[in-house]
Protein backbone atom coordinates (compact mmCIF):
# COMPACT_ATOMS: atom_id res chain seq x y z
CA UNK A 1 0.00 0.00 0.00
CA UNK A 2 1.30 3.33 -1.47
CA UNK A 3 1.39 5.83 1.76
CA UNK A 4 0.63 9.97 1.50
CA UNK A 5 3.60 11.37 2.86
CA UNK A 6 3.51 14.04 5.14
CA UNK A 7 5.67 16.53 6.95
CA UNK A 8 4.68 18.73 9.91
CA UNK A 9 6.21 22.01 10.14
CA UNK A 10 5.92 23.79 13.44
CA UNK A 11 8.28 25.62 16.09
CA UNK A 12 6.83 24.49 19.27
CA UNK A 13 7.80 20.38 19.73
CA UNK A 14 4.58 19.48 21.35
CA UNK A 15 2.33 20.25 18.07
CA UNK A 16 4.49 18.48 16.02
CA UNK A 17 4.84 15.51 18.26
CA UNK A 18 0.73 15.23 18.80
CA UNK A 19 0.49 15.97 14.72
CA UNK A 20 2.99 13.15 14.11
CA UNK A 21 1.18 10.50 16.43
CA UNK A 22 -2.33 11.71 14.80
CA UNK A 23 -1.71 11.71 11.69
CA UNK A 24 0.47 7.98 11.78
CA UNK A 25 -2.12 6.52 13.33
CA UNK A 26 -4.72 7.16 10.46
CA UNK A 27 -4.47 4.86 7.71
CA UNK A 28 -2.41 5.63 4.48
CA UNK A 29 -0.60 8.44 5.89
CA UNK A 30 2.89 8.82 7.23
CA UNK A 31 4.43 11.82 8.96
CA UNK A 32 8.07 11.39 7.19
CA UNK A 33 9.81 14.56 8.52
CA UNK A 34 9.09 16.98 11.65
CA UNK A 35 10.49 20.31 11.20
CA UNK A 36 11.11 23.62 13.22
CA UNK A 37 10.76 26.30 10.72
CA UNK A 38 10.36 27.55 7.15
CA UNK A 39 13.62 27.18 6.16
CA UNK A 40 13.84 23.57 6.83
CA UNK A 41 10.42 23.09 4.78
CA UNK A 42 12.28 24.74 1.71
CA UNK A 43 15.15 21.91 2.29
CA UNK A 44 12.83 18.89 2.70
CA UNK A 45 10.39 19.27 0.70
CA UNK A 46 10.89 16.81 -2.21
CA UNK A 47 10.21 14.33 1.02
CA UNK A 48 6.78 14.90 1.31
CA UNK A 49 3.49 14.67 -0.92
CA UNK A 50 1.83 17.28 1.86
CA UNK A 51 3.29 19.67 4.03
CA UNK A 52 1.61 20.83 6.63
CA UNK A 53 2.97 24.28 7.88
CA UNK A 54 2.42 26.72 11.04
CA UNK A 55 1.35 30.19 9.52
CA UNK A 56 3.94 31.70 12.35
CA UNK A 57 7.63 30.11 12.07
CA UNK A 58 10.79 31.46 12.44
CA UNK A 59 13.72 32.16 9.44
CA UNK A 60 10.84 31.54 6.74
CA UNK A 61 7.24 32.02 7.94
CA UNK A 62 4.17 30.11 6.55
CA UNK A 63 3.12 32.67 4.07
CA UNK A 64 6.75 32.69 1.95
CA UNK A 65 6.89 29.15 2.17
CA UNK A 66 3.49 28.54 0.77
CA UNK A 67 4.48 31.18 -1.83
CA UNK A 68 7.86 29.38 -2.83
CA UNK A 69 6.03 25.85 -2.71
CA UNK A 70 3.29 26.90 -5.12
CA UNK A 71 6.01 27.94 -7.61
CA UNK A 72 8.09 25.58 -7.83
CA UNK A 73 6.47 22.42 -6.33
CA UNK A 74 2.82 22.95 -7.90
CA UNK A 75 1.23 19.14 -7.24
CA UNK A 76 2.40 19.68 -3.51
CA UNK A 77 -0.51 19.77 -0.91
CA UNK A 78 -0.48 22.67 1.82
CA UNK A 79 -2.39 22.61 4.88
CA UNK A 80 -1.82 25.87 6.88
CA UNK A 81 -2.14 25.70 10.87
CA UNK A 82 -2.50 28.98 13.31
CA UNK A 83 -3.35 30.74 16.29
CA UNK A 84 -2.87 33.81 14.63
CA UNK A 85 -6.01 36.42 14.72
CA UNK A 86 -3.65 39.28 13.08
CA UNK A 87 -6.09 40.13 10.28
CA UNK A 88 -3.44 41.16 7.28
CA UNK A 89 -1.65 38.48 8.23
CA UNK A 90 -4.79 35.82 7.81
CA UNK A 91 -6.05 37.81 4.25
CA UNK A 92 -1.91 37.39 2.72
CA UNK A 93 -2.46 33.32 3.94
CA UNK A 94 -6.08 33.31 2.26
CA UNK A 95 -4.97 34.81 -0.66
CA UNK A 96 -2.71 32.20 -1.38
CA UNK A 97 -4.94 29.54 -1.14
CA UNK A 98 -3.99 26.95 0.39
CA UNK A 99 -4.95 23.11 -0.07
CA UNK A 100 -6.09 23.62 3.50
CA UNK A 101 -6.33 26.44 6.37
CA UNK A 102 -7.25 25.01 10.43
CA UNK A 103 -7.06 27.14 13.34
CA UNK A 104 -5.03 25.15 16.00
CA UNK A 105 -7.88 25.27 18.31
CA UNK A 106 -9.90 22.25 17.39
CA UNK A 107 -7.32 21.20 14.26
CA UNK A 108 -6.64 17.46 16.36
CA UNK A 109 -10.95 17.00 15.35
CA UNK A 110 -10.53 18.08 11.96
CA UNK A 111 -7.32 17.00 10.23
CA UNK A 112 -8.58 13.91 8.88
CA UNK A 113 -11.45 15.31 7.56
CA UNK A 114 -9.08 17.83 6.15
CA UNK A 115 -6.57 15.25 4.54
CA UNK A 116 -9.63 13.23 3.07
CA UNK A 117 -11.07 15.87 1.27
CA UNK A 118 -7.49 16.98 -0.30
CA UNK A 119 -7.39 13.11 -1.14
CA UNK A 120 -10.41 13.91 -3.15
CA UNK A 121 -9.02 16.80 -4.58
CA UNK A 122 -11.09 19.23 -2.72
CA UNK A 123 -10.03 22.21 -0.78
CA UNK A 124 -10.82 22.22 2.92
CA UNK A 125 -11.41 25.49 5.55
CA UNK A 126 -11.66 24.73 9.08
CA UNK A 127 -14.92 25.33 11.12
CA UNK A 128 -13.60 27.99 13.25
CA UNK A 129 -11.61 29.49 10.47
CA UNK A 130 -14.88 29.98 8.78
CA UNK A 131 -16.65 31.21 11.48
CA UNK A 132 -13.75 33.74 12.36
CA UNK A 133 -13.56 35.05 8.44
CA UNK A 134 -17.30 35.43 8.52
CA UNK A 135 -17.32 37.69 12.43
CA UNK A 136 -14.64 40.16 10.47
CA UNK A 137 -15.96 40.05 6.84
CA UNK A 138 -16.21 43.72 6.61
CA UNK A 139 -12.43 44.32 8.34
CA UNK A 140 -11.08 41.53 5.79
CA UNK A 141 -12.81 43.74 2.91
CA UNK A 142 -10.98 46.54 4.10
CA UNK A 143 -7.99 45.26 4.49
CA UNK A 144 -8.23 43.29 1.06
CA UNK A 145 -9.08 46.96 -0.53
CA UNK A 146 -5.67 48.29 2.09
CA UNK A 147 -3.30 45.72 0.59
CA UNK A 148 -4.51 46.41 -3.20
CA UNK A 149 -3.60 49.84 -3.09
CA UNK A 150 -0.55 49.35 -0.68
CA UNK A 151 0.38 47.98 -3.60
CA UNK A 152 0.00 51.17 -6.19
CA UNK A 153 2.49 53.14 -3.89
CA UNK A 154 5.89 54.18 -4.98
CA UNK A 155 8.65 53.37 -3.10
CA UNK A 156 9.14 56.90 -1.83
CA UNK A 157 5.72 56.73 -0.69
CA UNK A 158 6.02 53.67 1.00
CA UNK A 159 9.59 54.81 2.52
CA UNK A 160 6.97 57.76 4.50
CA UNK A 161 4.24 55.54 5.28
CA UNK A 162 6.44 53.35 6.72
CA UNK A 163 7.46 55.97 9.04
CA UNK A 164 4.15 57.37 9.64
CA UNK A 165 3.73 53.75 10.83
CA UNK A 166 5.67 54.58 14.15
CA UNK A 167 4.20 58.01 14.83
CA UNK A 168 6.45 60.18 13.26
CA UNK A 169 6.07 63.99 12.78
CA UNK A 170 6.04 64.99 9.43
CA UNK A 171 9.49 67.26 10.60
CA UNK A 172 10.86 64.13 12.33
CA UNK A 173 9.94 62.06 8.24
CA UNK A 174 11.70 65.08 6.43
CA UNK A 175 14.46 64.79 8.38
CA UNK A 176 15.04 61.30 8.74
CA UNK A 177 14.49 61.15 4.80
CA UNK A 178 16.53 64.17 3.75
CA UNK A 179 13.28 66.36 2.31
CA UNK A 180 11.38 69.28 3.06
CA UNK A 181 8.19 68.92 5.25
CA UNK A 182 6.46 70.49 2.38
CA UNK A 183 7.37 67.98 0.52
CA UNK A 184 6.86 65.18 2.95
CA UNK A 185 3.42 66.81 3.12
CA UNK A 186 2.62 66.65 -0.48
CA UNK A 187 3.72 62.71 0.05
CA UNK A 188 1.05 61.90 2.55
CA UNK A 189 -1.74 64.02 0.66
CA UNK A 190 -0.63 61.28 -2.52
CA UNK A 191 -0.81 58.45 -0.36
CA UNK A 192 -4.13 59.32 1.27
CA UNK A 193 -5.47 59.73 -2.16
CA UNK A 194 -3.91 56.30 -3.01
CA UNK A 195 -5.57 54.44 0.09
CA UNK A 196 -8.65 56.07 -0.22
CA UNK A 197 -8.22 57.51 3.29
CA UNK A 198 -9.46 60.88 3.63
CA UNK A 199 -8.24 63.45 6.57
CA UNK A 200 -4.63 63.85 7.55
CA UNK A 201 -4.80 62.14 10.44
CA UNK A 202 -6.94 59.48 9.88
CA UNK A 203 -3.89 58.10 7.59
CA UNK A 204 -1.38 58.15 10.56
CA UNK A 205 -4.43 56.03 12.57
CA UNK A 206 -4.58 53.53 9.38
CA UNK A 207 -0.65 53.26 9.33
CA UNK A 208 0.00 52.90 13.12
CA UNK A 209 -3.23 50.02 13.13
CA UNK A 210 -1.68 48.27 10.06
CA UNK A 211 1.81 48.67 10.83
CA UNK A 212 2.99 44.74 10.72
CA UNK A 213 1.93 44.72 7.22
CA UNK A 214 3.31 48.44 6.51
CA UNK A 215 6.69 46.89 7.92
CA UNK A 216 6.92 43.70 5.63
CA UNK A 217 5.70 45.71 2.39
CA UNK A 218 8.83 48.52 3.66
CA UNK A 219 11.22 45.10 3.98
CA UNK A 220 10.10 43.73 0.78
CA UNK A 221 10.44 47.57 -1.20
CA UNK A 222 13.97 47.87 0.11
CA UNK A 223 15.35 44.88 0.29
Amino acid sequence: MNLTKVLVADDHYIVRLGLKILINSFEGYEVVKDVENGQEVLENISLADYLILDLEMPLVDGVEALKIIRKEYPEKKIILLTNCMYIPTLVKAKSLKPHGFLFKDGMHEEIKLCLNELEKGHYYTGKNCLAFFERHKEEISDVENLIQNLNSLTKTEIKIIYQISKNLSTVEIAEILFNSPKTIDNHRTNIAKKLSIGGYNNLQLVAIKYKLLIESLYKSATA
